[in-house]
Protein backbone atom coordinates (compact mmCIF):
# COMPACT_ATOMS: atom_id res chain seq x y z
CA UNK A 1 0.00 0.00 0.00
CA UNK A 2 1.28 3.42 -0.93
CA UNK A 3 1.83 5.95 1.81
CA UNK A 4 1.87 9.73 1.64
CA UNK A 5 5.14 11.03 3.04
CA UNK A 6 3.39 14.07 4.59
CA UNK A 7 0.63 12.02 6.19
CA UNK A 8 0.35 8.47 7.44
CA UNK A 9 -3.01 7.89 5.70
CA UNK A 10 -3.21 5.24 3.01
CA UNK A 11 -3.74 6.61 -0.49
CA UNK A 12 -7.27 5.47 -1.34
CA UNK A 13 -7.46 6.95 -4.84
CA UNK A 14 -5.04 7.70 -7.65
CA UNK A 15 -5.44 9.44 -10.99
CA UNK A 16 -2.19 8.53 -12.72
CA UNK A 17 0.06 10.31 -15.21
CA UNK A 18 -1.58 10.47 -18.64
CA UNK A 19 -5.08 10.21 -17.16
CA UNK A 20 -7.71 12.85 -17.94
CA UNK A 21 -10.89 13.29 -15.91
CA UNK A 22 -13.73 15.71 -16.57
CA UNK A 23 -16.52 15.99 -13.99
CA UNK A 24 -16.92 15.67 -10.23
CA UNK A 25 -14.66 13.51 -8.04
CA UNK A 26 -16.00 12.62 -4.58
CA UNK A 27 -13.37 11.03 -2.35
CA UNK A 28 -12.53 10.13 1.22
CA UNK A 29 -9.22 9.56 2.98
CA UNK A 30 -6.33 10.44 0.62
CA UNK A 31 -6.51 11.11 -3.12
CA UNK A 32 -3.40 11.60 -5.26
CA UNK A 33 -3.61 13.26 -8.67
CA UNK A 34 -0.79 12.94 -11.21
CA UNK A 35 -2.94 13.56 -14.30
CA UNK A 36 -5.40 16.19 -15.57
CA UNK A 37 -8.69 17.04 -13.86
CA UNK A 38 -11.37 19.53 -14.92
CA UNK A 39 -14.45 20.03 -12.75
CA UNK A 40 -14.76 19.54 -8.99
CA UNK A 41 -12.85 17.57 -6.37
CA UNK A 42 -14.92 17.20 -3.21
CA UNK A 43 -14.16 15.24 -0.05
CA UNK A 44 -16.79 13.25 1.79
CA UNK A 45 -17.86 15.33 4.73
CA UNK A 46 -17.59 12.82 7.56
CA UNK A 47 -13.96 11.74 7.13
CA UNK A 48 -10.68 13.62 7.28
CA UNK A 49 -9.39 14.08 3.76
CA UNK A 50 -6.06 14.77 2.09
CA UNK A 51 -5.66 15.76 -1.55
CA UNK A 52 -2.19 15.52 -3.12
CA UNK A 53 -1.65 17.24 -6.47
CA UNK A 54 1.78 16.26 -7.78
CA UNK A 55 4.20 18.10 -10.10
CA UNK A 56 2.82 16.29 -13.15
CA UNK A 57 -0.80 17.24 -12.40
CA UNK A 58 -2.84 19.98 -14.03
CA UNK A 59 -6.09 20.72 -12.24
CA UNK A 60 -8.79 23.15 -13.29
CA UNK A 61 -11.32 22.56 -10.55
CA UNK A 62 -12.93 23.77 -7.38
CA UNK A 63 -11.55 21.76 -4.46
CA UNK A 64 -12.85 21.01 -0.97
CA UNK A 65 -10.68 18.92 1.40
CA UNK A 66 -9.25 19.12 4.89
CA UNK A 67 -5.63 19.19 3.72
CA UNK A 68 -4.52 20.08 0.18
CA UNK A 69 -0.89 19.62 -0.91
CA UNK A 70 -0.01 21.14 -4.30
CA UNK A 71 3.19 20.70 -6.31
CA UNK A 72 1.50 20.92 -9.71
CA UNK A 73 -0.77 23.49 -11.33
CA UNK A 74 -4.21 24.37 -9.94
CA UNK A 75 -6.63 26.88 -11.40
CA UNK A 76 -9.76 27.12 -9.30
CA UNK A 77 -11.06 27.79 -5.83
CA UNK A 78 -9.81 25.81 -2.85
CA UNK A 79 -11.31 25.18 0.57
CA UNK A 80 -8.50 23.55 2.54
CA UNK A 81 -10.21 23.47 5.91
CA UNK A 82 -7.08 22.62 7.93
CA UNK A 83 -4.12 23.45 5.68
CA UNK A 84 -2.98 24.28 2.17
CA UNK A 85 0.62 23.50 1.28
CA UNK A 86 2.03 24.94 -1.93
CA UNK A 87 5.38 23.38 -2.85
CA UNK A 88 7.74 24.46 -5.67
CA UNK A 89 7.24 24.36 -8.60
CA UNK A 90 3.51 24.42 -7.75
CA UNK A 91 1.12 27.12 -8.84
CA UNK A 92 -2.33 28.02 -7.51
CA UNK A 93 -4.61 30.58 -9.13
CA UNK A 94 -7.94 31.28 -7.44
CA UNK A 95 -9.81 31.94 -4.23
CA UNK A 96 -8.55 30.09 -1.15
CA UNK A 97 -10.22 29.47 2.22
CA UNK A 98 -7.91 27.86 4.79
CA UNK A 99 -6.80 27.84 8.41
CA UNK A 100 -3.10 27.55 7.50
CA UNK A 101 -1.34 28.39 4.23
CA UNK A 102 2.27 27.34 3.60
CA UNK A 103 3.99 28.60 0.44
CA UNK A 104 7.45 27.24 -0.31
CA UNK A 105 10.01 29.51 -1.96
CA UNK A 106 9.69 29.03 -5.73
CA UNK A 107 5.95 28.28 -5.67
CA UNK A 108 3.41 30.78 -7.01
CA UNK A 109 0.06 31.88 -5.59
CA UNK A 110 -2.09 34.30 -7.50
CA UNK A 111 -5.48 35.04 -5.99
CA UNK A 112 -7.18 35.86 -2.75
CA UNK A 113 -6.86 34.02 0.58
CA UNK A 114 -9.43 34.14 3.35
CA UNK A 115 -8.19 32.81 6.67
CA UNK A 116 -10.72 30.68 8.55
CA UNK A 117 -8.56 29.88 11.58
CA UNK A 118 -10.93 31.82 13.84
CA UNK A 119 -13.97 29.68 12.93
CA UNK A 120 -15.25 26.98 15.27
CA UNK A 121 -15.12 23.31 14.27
CA UNK A 122 -18.85 23.40 13.52
CA UNK A 123 -18.45 26.50 11.33
CA UNK A 124 -15.58 24.85 9.44
CA UNK A 125 -17.69 21.74 8.83
CA UNK A 126 -20.51 23.98 7.56
CA UNK A 127 -18.02 25.71 5.26
CA UNK A 128 -17.14 22.30 3.79
CA UNK A 129 -20.81 21.74 2.95
CA UNK A 130 -21.45 25.10 1.29
CA UNK A 131 -20.56 25.87 -2.30
CA UNK A 132 -17.89 28.42 -3.19
CA UNK A 133 -20.08 30.73 -5.09
CA UNK A 134 -22.71 31.01 -2.35
CA UNK A 135 -20.15 32.30 0.15
CA UNK A 136 -18.02 34.31 -2.28
CA UNK A 137 -21.01 35.87 -4.06
CA UNK A 138 -22.58 36.87 -0.74
CA UNK A 139 -19.33 38.53 0.37
CA UNK A 140 -18.91 40.27 -2.98
CA UNK A 141 -22.54 41.41 -3.07
CA UNK A 142 -22.31 42.76 0.48
CA UNK A 143 -19.06 44.58 -0.35
CA UNK A 144 -20.54 45.97 -3.56
CA UNK A 145 -23.69 47.16 -1.79
CA UNK A 146 -21.58 48.91 0.86
CA UNK A 147 -19.40 50.55 -1.80
CA UNK A 148 -22.44 51.72 -3.75
CA UNK A 149 -24.10 53.02 -0.57
CA UNK A 150 -20.91 54.90 0.34
CA UNK A 151 -20.91 56.53 -3.09
CA UNK A 152 -24.57 57.50 -2.72
CA UNK A 153 -23.97 58.90 0.76
CA UNK A 154 -21.06 60.96 -0.51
Amino acid sequence: MAKNSSNSDVISGLLGVGSHFHGRINFSDTLRIDGVVCGEIICKKSKKSVLIITETAKVEADIIADIVIVSGMVSGNIKAIERLELHAPGRVEGMVYTSDFYIQDGALFQGECITIRHLSTEEKEALKLEGFYNIHSTNVLTSNRKAIQNLLDY
